[in-house]
């Protein structure tokens, strides 16, 4: 038979603010990792006590999440160690840490928030392991607000002391879980917990369904000599706070996906276990490590980072980066990243070979006839009418200047136009996917500096080919010779598109004359 003594928590200063936590910025899986934070903390403060427990009821850890979209009710259930009296009544009270605030559970705020966040009435059962007794309370936001009660009651019914349960009830559910989000939350929990279910110890579900956690591909290779190698290293490091001088630690791996997958890559920062920062399309990319969205390294550079003295937000959805830290820890991710980030960018499926100096000189040799043919010279010469051809303004631009650093050759063309030799050189590079397929500056009026990108994704898959790579010469080739006689000709400094293309198809079909091909009338 049920005994229910009065009783009441006090919860006083400012039972308002409760109403006030509708307004957070939660996204649903973080409002749900505050509950299941909870859970598992609680397994992990009373493991071996629990342990025992399970044997003897064939169990395990399980902590079930259910939305149920009729009732707009979410449930968590958990059969971790339960909760008596100090800590039932932390759990209800704001701003009640616990003693021990190593673990998961550690501001004393996150159910509070969460649920009042979530929706209009909360409750909380529990009990024990041991206890004789389930303790219930009911949170009702907006009465709390509008009545200014300073106490809220709770009842008690018997319990099995073999028993150990917590089971928490949002109802009038402002932020419902339906259509998308019900798969985001399922793929984070699994993200986010991975640690908990590698260990084999802990059993998620959401709505009866397990939460899992798809180990990432990693990029194997047989080298050379035959030896296969994994690309994937432990990494350790330490960061100092610009302000304190506090030296914050940093541990785990790094390493390339494969396939790369623009939706699973980046970085996961994990505290306690726990991911903070990443998961599924949440992956953490600075730009001065993974580079554009459009960069290989940035959908296949992959890692977890363990960063557990680290300071975090109330809502344990993101780093306390104040101060400079977070700038701090970019620095040294791109020392430690440096390596696996370049061979992310440069790595291809299929081909391991980059083109080669002897190749593209190879390829230079039939360009070569082309391009100081007397017959192309002539073309040129004929083409241009202005006698005095105003001076065009020099096109040297700063990311053709970073492009020499990193380009290969250049292999070097002359083309004599009336008594004025051209200079084209053509560098060519095969580490920077993301930059454009051809670019041309103008250090000088008749020096023509072209950047040929082997890198880019459309001419990656040919390159085996020595015919496709003559191909990419010639054609470069004859687009920079068309825009510069384009330029030279112009009367103020514009290239109109139709001049342009009109010079492309005249060189185009006096290249296919130089190379024994069926002449064409000009």
């Amino acid at each position: 038979m049920a005994f229910v003594p009065a009783g009441s928590i006090d919860i006083r200063p400012s039972t308002g603010v409760y109403a006030t936590y509708r307004r957070l910025s939660y996204k649903p899986w973080f409002a749900i990792a505050e509950f299941v934070d909870n859970s598992t903390q609680s397994y992990f403060d009373h493991r071996e006590e629990l342990m025992t427990a399970y044997r003897e009821d064939s169990d395990e850890l399980r902590v079930d999440v259910g939305y149920d979209s009729d009732k707009e009710a979410l449930t968590v259930y958990d059969n971790a160690f339960g909760m008596e009296m100090e800590d039932f009544t932390r759990a209800l009270v704001l701003d009640s840490p616990p003693r021990d605030r190593s673990g998961r559970s550690e501001f004393g705020m996150g159910l509070k928030t969460a649920a009042s966040w979530f929706g209009a009435v909360w409750k909380v059962e529990t009990t024990q392991l041991g206890s004789p007794r389930v303790l219930t309370a009911t949170i009702n936001v907006a009465e709390l607000a509008e009545k200014r009660l300073e106490a809220v009651p709770f009842i008690e019914t018997p319990a099995d002391p073999r028993e150990h349960f917590t089971k928490l009830t949002i109802s009038q559910v402002r932020h419902p879980v339906r259509g998308r989000t019900t798969g985001r939350v399922l793929d984070q929990l699994g993200s986010m917990y991975r640690q908990d279910l590698r260990s084999g110890e802990i059993r998620i579900s959401w709505n009866g369904q397990p939460v899992t956690f798809d180990e990432p591909p990693i990029l194997e290779e047989t080298l050379e000599d035959g030896t296969e190698r994994t690309w994937r290293k432990s990494v350790s490091f330490t960061v100092t706070h610009p302000f304190g001088g506090e030296s914050l630690p940093v541990r785990g791996w790094i390493a390339i996906r494969n396939p790369g997958k623009q939706r699973d890559a980046g970085l996961v920062l994990l505290r306690r276990n726990r991911v903070i920062v990443g998961g599924p399309e949440e992956g953490y990319r600075p730009v001065e490590v993974f580079g554009q969205p459009n960069m290989y390294r940035s959908q296949r550079l992959i890692g977890e980072l363990h960063m557990d003295e680290w300071p975090v937000t109330q809502a344990k959805d993101a780093f306390d980066w104040a101060d400079g830290l977070e700038d701090a820890f970019i620095e040294q991710l791109k020392i430690v990243c440096r390596d696996y980030g370049d061979y992310a960018e440069s790595y291809r499926s299929g081909r391991t070979k980059k083109v080669t100096p002897t190749q593209m000189e190879a390829a230079s040799e039939r360009t070569r006839e082309v391009f100081t043919s007397e017959g192309l010279g002539r073309l040129v010469d004929e083409e241009m009418q202005l006698p005095d051809p105003p001076p065009s303004p020099l096109l040297v631009k700063e990311d053709s200047l970073k492009l020499k650093a990193v380009s290969s050759g250049p292999i070097i063309h002359t083309l004599r136009v009336s008594d004025v030799e051209w200079v084209f050189r053509l560098h060519w590079q095969d580490q920077l996917s993301d930059a454009h397929w051809m670019q041309v500056s103008y250090p000088q009026d008749n020096e023509v500096d072209i950047f040929l990108n082997t890198a880019h994704p459309f001419f990656a898959p040919y390159l085996d080919q020595q015919g496709m790579i003559e191909l990419l010469q010639k054609l470069v080739m004859s687009l920079a010779l068309a825009e510069q006689m384009a330029r030279r000709t112009s009367t103020d400094g514009r290239i109109m598109p139709a001049d342009f293309r009109n010079y492309m198809n005249k060189v185009l079909r006096r290249t296919s004359e130089v190379e024994g091909a069926p002449a064409y009338e000009r």
